[in-house]
C-alpha cells in the first residue's frame, strides 16, 4: 500500500521537490518513466525508456533540476534511478552520463549528483568509459576531468581514487595520470 501511494505521490508531482504548478511536458514524462521504473526495476524496457527519457543535453538536465525555481529540483532521485536504470544498458548509461559529464561544471544538488555518479559509473565500467571519454575531443575530455575531480575534499571521495585504480588496471596509465594531474591540481586551490 505504501508503494502505491508513493508512486501515486511522485506521479502527481507532490513529492516536495516539485512545486505547485503546471509542469513540462517533459517533467512529467519523466516522472512518468520513474514510476514505472520502480514498479518494474528489472523490465529491460522501463529501463531503456528512463534513460531515453532522462535530459542527454546538460542545459536540460539544469532547467529541471538544478535550481528551487525549476520544475524537479534538486533531481536526486531521478539521477539515482540512472543506476537502476542502467542495468542491463551499461553502455547507454555511459554514452548518457559522459554525454552530461563533458559540459557541466561543479555545482551543489543536481550537477554533484552527477558527478558521483559518472565517477561511481568511471570506477565499475572503466573500459567502457575509456571507450565512450575517447570518442570526446580533447577540450571535452578535460572538461570532463575537470568537472570529475572539482571535489573539497579528495580524502572523502573514494570513487575519484577507484576511477584512478580501474584505468590502471585495464593498462590505462596514461589517462590515470590525467586524473591524479587534475587531482593535484584541484587539491592545491584553497576554494572554488
Amino acid at each position: 500500500m505504501h508503494q502505491i501511494f508513493a508512486l501515486i505521490v511522485l506521479f502527481l508531482g507532490f513529492n516536495g521537490s516539485v512545486q505547485d504548478r503546471q509542469l513540462s511536458s517533459r517533467a512529467r514524462d519523466l516522472i512518468q518513466a520513474l514510476a514505472t521504473l520502480q514498479t518494474r526495476p528489472a523490465d529491460f524496457q522501463a529501463q531503456e525508456h528512463y534513460l531515453d527519457t532522462f535530459p542527454h543535453d546538460y542545459k536540460e538536465f539544469l532547467r529541471l533540476f538544478n535550481d528551487v525555481d525549476h520544475e524537479l529540483y534538486d533531481g536526486h532521485e531521478y539521477i539515482d534511478a540512472l543506476f537502476l536504470a542502467g542495468t542491463k544498458h551499461e553502455t547507454e548509461l555511459g554514452k548518457l552520463l559522459v554525454g552530461l559529464a563533458k559540459d557541466a561544471h561543479y555545482e551543489a544538488d543536481a550537477p554533484s549528483y552527477l558527478q558521483h555518479l559518472t565517477s561511481v559509473y568511471a570506477g565499475r565500467h572503466a573500459t567502457t568509459f575509456v571507450g565512450l571519454f575517447g570518442q570526446l575531443p580533447p577540450q571535452r575530455q578535460t572538461q570532463l576531468i575537470t568537472f570529475l575531480a572539482d571535489v573539497e575534499n579528495h580524502g572523502s571521495y573514494p570513487e575519484y581514487q577507484a576511477i584512478i585504480d580501474a584505468l590502471k588496471q585495464i593498462g590505462e596509465d596514461n589517462l590515470a595520470i590525467r586524473f591524479e594531474k587534475a587531482r593535484t591540481k584541484r587539491e592545491k586551490q584553497r576554494d572554488h
